[in-house]
C-alpha cells in the first residue's frame, strides 16, 4: 500500500526496508536487556544479533533466489544485492541459525540456552516484518470477498485477504506464549524449538489465503515444508524430554522409613 514511506532528497524510505530494521532493532535492544538474567555478557549478545541478522538476511535473500530460479537463474550474482524485497523467512531463520550454533561454539556460550533467549523475539521481528510486506503491497493473499478484505495498491479494485494481517496478529500470540512459558520450559532449547513447531503451525495456516502455486495435495511447498517442521521439531520435544536426567528420589529419614516397615 505505502512502499515508498517518504523522501529525503534522494534518499527513499522504504516501508519493507525499515521493518525489517526496526525488527533488528527490537531484538538487539530485547535481547541486550534480558542477557545479564541469563548470565550472558550482553556485548556478547549483541555480537550475536549482528551475527545472526546479517546471515540470516543472506539466507532469506539466496533461498528466496533459488526457489524463483526460473526467473534469477541467467543473473544470479547481478540480482543478489540489488534489492531485498524478495526474501524467504524459512532461509533468514535457518541462516541465522547456522551462523549462531557457529557462533555460540566460538564464544563458548550454549547454543540452546542463547537460542532461548532469542526465541521470542524471532516472532517479534517476524511480525514486525510482516507490517513491511503489508505496507509493501507484497506476500498478498488471495481474491476474497470478506468485509475487511483489502487491495495491494490503493486504487486496485481487486479485493485480497489480508494475510500479512493474520500473520502478524499470530506472531504477536506466539511471541507472548514464548515469553511466558520460559519459566515453566521443561529443558533449556524447549522455547527455540517450540518456536519451530508454532511457526510451522502458523505459516500452514496462512498459506491457505495467501497467493500462491497449489502443489501436492492441493497445497503448498511451503506448507509441505511446515508441516516437516512441526513433526520434526515435536519429535525433538519428545526425545528431549525423554532423555532428560530424572531427579533422584529425596531419602527418607530414619523415622520415616521404621513408620513405612510397619
Amino acid at each position: 500500500m505505502y512502499p515508498e514511506l517518504f523522501t529525503i532528497g534522494n534518499l527513499t524510505i522504504h516501508s519493507y526496508g525499515l521493518m525489517i530494521s526496526l525488527a533488528v532493532l527490537v531484538a538487539v535492544m530485547a535481547v541486550y536487556r534480558e542477557a545479564p538474567r541469563e548470565n550472558i555478557n550482553p556485548d556478547h549478545v549483541l555480537e550475536a544479533v549482528i551475527v545472526a541478522a546479517l546471515t540470516g538476511l543472506i539466507g532469506a535473500r539466496l533461498l528466496y533466489m533459488l526457489l524463483n530460479w526460473d526467473y534469477y537463474s541467467g543473473r544470479f550474482i547481478s540480482s543478489f544485492f540489488v534489492q531485498f524485497e524478495g526474501l524467504s523467512f524459512y532461509g533468514a531463520f535457518f541462516g541465522g541459525t547456522l551462523a549462531l550454533f557457529f557462533w555460540s561454539y566460538y564464544r563458548k556460550i550454549g547454543f540452546l540456552k542463547m537460542a532461548d533467549l532469542l526465541a521470542p523475539y524471532l516472532a517479534l521481528g517476524y511480525a514486525i516484518g510482516r507490517v513491511g510486506c503489508f505496507l509493501n503491497g507484497c506476500c498478498y493473499g488471495k481474491e476474497s470477498t470478506v468485509p475487511w478484505a483489502l487491495p495491494i495498491r490503493i486504487g486496485d479494485p481487486v479485493l485480497r485477504h489480508p494475510v500479512q494481517l493474520y500473520a502478524i496478529v499470530l506472531a504477536v500470540i506466539i511471541f507472548i506464549i514464548l515469553k511466558r512459558i520460559r519459566p515453566r520450559r521443561p529443558f533449556v532449547g524447549f522455547q527455540f524449538i517450540f518456536l519451530f513447531t508454532l511457526y510451522g503451525t502458523l505459516r500452514f495456516t496462512t498459506e491457505f489465503f495467501r497467493f500462491g502455486e497449489i502443489g501436492l495435495l492441493g497445497l503448498t511447498l511451503a506448507q509441505w515444508f511446515s508441516l516437516g517442521l512441526i513433526v520434526v521439531s515435536l519429535s525433538a520435544i519428545a526425545l528431549f524430554n525423554y532423555f532428560q536426567p530424572k531427579g533422584k528420589e529425596p531419602k527418607k529419614s530414619k523415622k520415616k522409613r521404621k513408620a513405612a516397615q510397619k
